[in-house]
């Protein structure tokens, strides 16, 4: 018996064959008029700020206008007592560089906008190189003379890893002084997994901190105010979900609780060393190779490789900012951010923190600005206090501060995250810290530590008590993806594929109609 062929009708395949093609045109039109936009940039004849962009791009500017990143200032959501205030970088305090405050040409050279010195946030002052030009540089008034601003202009693209680095990995006047785990390292075009496993396999920052008309998604634990209503976090749906790792793991248990960055975050400061205190009291005299001057620096402590803390952290925080009288905590330190959150509040997880220690002058209820450079160039900080306050002090008190911040950069690979033993035998996480109630033998050494109302001892379980119920035992963090290739994101985050995607649906849907058919 002869077999027949079955074949799809000339019809339907002509159809679909002009549906392919449509697509096709589109998507050489879409790279031509991706190429064409670059050509556009390439006739810039002189790069005069804001102006020369707004040309073109009026709706962006008028978007980014009212960002977090030009105004520094908007309505606190998650700050503990400060729900509907205004407040930001640009009247908070710090214990870095101090605040906005009297040092706005030196805050200038990473804000993005020219006005910072008059407090003018208008679209006019906008700098879109400074997020857009790659090998760009700026001070608090225009381009910095080093550089041409109009060649950068003709270069412009998406921003870059290196792009957002070169303000948010100096962050309090150099690499890898203020937040730990971001540095210039992370910029390159090629990092390693030990480095950051999700920038190893090519991600940028955009993939996680999605914009939404000019503003950026994400928070920290010492961020007054956000930019959208887009929650970041590693276990969203797009990313690695609430159950992240194999069916039956143990580990899964954990996550209504611990939060992935505590297991996942093993170190900080991994190329460069880290920041951890500054003392602006006790100054050293120092050459500065670069201005070919003597500076006199703060004492600075840095490590590298420090491993991060744990605390409790529900989402919120409490912040201070300069006109608040100040808060100390039960050793003693003035509290200048902390996570909200504890043991008993059903909305907190642990997440792999850090603190930074700072000593810095006060007036006995707030702590006070000064113009850093003063105290720098002249190690003069009466004066410099004067310049700020327009008060004499004398004799200067000083206060020691201290800031928690969160740990969200540089994942290690999987297999370096910490296991059940890590924490239960080797007591790599702080229990007592954390509000557990322990006990020590006469050495200090930890042998209880128990939930508030609870009698399971944590303090000595191991991986031999953590079994799977088909009876193998979880001591590795097997994940059902690997994160360095679990890289979905949100359409918002890459301008342009929007289109291809939805062309593509499309497509499927016509074809499946004709199938029907």
């Amino acid at each position: 018996m002869k077999i027949r062929k079955k074949t799809i009708p000339h019809k339907i395949l002509g159809s679909a064959g002009v549906l392919v093609g449509l697509l096709f045109c589109l998507l050489i039109a879409s790279t031509v008029s991706t190429a064409a936009a670059a050509g556009m940039h390439n006739t810039i004849q002189e790069y005069d700020g804001a102006g020369t962009c707004i040309v073109c791009h009026q709706q962006a500017g008028e978007d980014f206008v009212t960002s977090i990143h030009n105004t520094w200032l908007g309505t606190a959501e998650y700050i503990d007592g400060k729900n509907g205030t205004q407040t930001g970088k640009l009247v908070g305090v710090n214990d870095f560089c101090i605040g906005v405050k009297s040092n706005e040409a030196l805050c200038g050279n990473c804000h993005a906008g020219y006005g910072l010195l008059e407090n003018d946030f208008s679209i006019e002052q906008i700098d879109c190189l400074i997020c857009h030009a790659p090998d760009y540089k700026k001070t608090a008034s225009g381009p910095d003379p080093s550089i041409n601003a109009t060649e950068a202009a003709r270069n412009v693209g998406l921003p870059t890893r290196e792009m957002c680095l070169r303000c948010h990995a100096t962050a309090g006047g150099g690499d890898n002084n203020k937040r730990g785990d971001l540095e210039l390292a992370m910029g390159a075009l090629n990092i390693s997994k030990d480095l950051d496993v999700h920038m190893s396999a090519g991600m940028t920052c955009q993939d996680c901190h999605t914009f939404i008309d000019h503003h950026v998604s994400g928070r920290g634990m010492d961020l007054r105010v956000d930019d959208t209503d887009v929650l970041v976090s590693c276990d969203n749906e797009g990313c690695h979900g609430p159950m992240p790792h194999a069916n039956g793991s143990t580990y899964n248990q954990h996550t209504d609780r611990i939060y992935c960055t505590t297991c996942h975050i093993t170190a900080y400061g991994k190329v460069h060393t880290v920041e951890m205190s500054r003392d602006w009291e006790h100054r050293t005299p120092n050459e500065d190779n670069a201005l070919n001057t003597k500076m006199y620096t703060p004492t600075y402590v840095r490590e590298s490789n420090p491993a991060p803390i744990q605390v409790w952290w529900n989402r919120r925080s409490e912040i201070m900012d300069l006109a608040d009288p100040v808060v100390f905590d039960s050793d003693g330190f003035l509290v200048m951010a902390k996570p909200s959150g504890g043991i008993n509040d059903p909305a907190s997880k642990i997440y792999a923190s850090r603190l930074h220690l700072g000593r810095q002058p006060w007036d006995g209820t707030h702590l006070l600005p000064f113009v850093t450079m003063t105290v720098l160039m002249q190690d003069n900080m009466t004066q410099a206090l004067f310049e700020s306050t327009g008060k004499i002090y004398d004799p200067i008190q000083y206060v020691d501060t201290i800031r928690y911040m969160g740990i969200f950069h540089g994942v290690s690979p999987k297999d370096e995250a910490l296991i059940c033993d890590d924490c239960h035998e080797d007591h790599k996480i702080d229990f007592e810290a954390l509000g557990y109630e322990v006990e020590k033998d006469a050495s200090g050494n930890l042998i209880k530590a128990t939930k508030p109302g609870d009698s399971l001892n944590l303090a000595d379980l191991s991986s031999d008590d953590t079994q799977k119920e088909d009876g193998t035992s979880d001591t590795t963090t097997d994940t059902t993806t690997d994160s360095t290739t679990n890289t979905t994101t949100q359409s918002t985050s890459t301008p342009g594929f929007g289109i291809v995607y939805a062309l593509c649906g499309f497509l499927a849907i016509v074809c499946l109609q004709l199938r029907r058919k």
